[in-house]
């Protein structure tokens, strides 16, 4: 038992996570990762019969972990989209996680993909109910919404310049700022017709 607590296979998951989420499948060393969690490769083998299992188990758990943590409540989507920028912002290691499985693996992520299929379905039905509680905008459709602000939230963690910029690792100062700027366009991304007019109007009157 390593000094904290935690089980050969606890240690395992959790150093395949790093590794994998810094080299992706192909990238990932066996060895690395069995040093990391001070287990043998024979004990890794015992729990994983290959790499590519271990990687769909982080990938689920990386998921999982998500879909409990960025959650649409009281209709409330700005919210939500602030909710999935702070998990972006924590987790980086889970995005990226997505982005190798989409390049690396033939797509059958199963049990990965039914959790986010899963966690997607029921957004979009709290969406639903978020357009008949007359909080979001009911031209739009609930899965495409669902899609886009997922897309806002995230932006600047795929936007090439912050990226480069940056090494990947956001810049500290700018996280409130770009905070603020998703739940601000999101605000008017699904505000009903009427409000977004009011809205316009109030903003026009201010700055004449």
């Amino acid at each position: 038992m390593a000094r904290d607590g935690a089980d050969p296979q606890t240690r395992i998951l959790n150093a395949a996570r790093t590794e994998f989420a810094a080299y992706g499948l192909a990238g990932a060393r066996i060895d690395r990762i069995a040093k990391s969690a001070s287990a043998s490769k024979e004990r890794l083998y015992a729990y994983y019969s290959d790499k590519e299992q271990l990687f769909l188990e982080v990938l689920e758990l990386n998921l999982r972990e998500f879909a409990s943590d960025a959650v649409l409540t009281d209709h409330d989507m700005p919210a939500f989209a602030g909710a999935l920028f702070d998990h972006a912002v924590q987790h980086g290691d889970h995005l990226r996680m997505i982005d190798w499985a989409r390049l690396e693996t033939d797509g059958t992520w199963l049990p990965a993909l039914e959790v986010m299929l899963g966690y997607r379905d029921e957004q979009v039905r709290r969406i639903r109910l978020a357009q008949a509680a007359g909080r979001v905008d009911a031209a739009w459709d609930p899965a495409q919404l669902m899609t886009l602000i997922f897309g806002v939230a995230t932006a600047w963690m795929h936007e090439p310049g912050a990226v480069l910029a940056y090494g990947g690792t956001p810049d500290p100062a700018a996280i409130p700022v770009r905070r603020a700027n998703v739940i601000r366009a999101v605000e008017r991304l699904v505000a009903p017709a009427a409000l977004a007019v009011d809205a316009t109007r109030a903003a026009a009157s201010v700055s004449n």
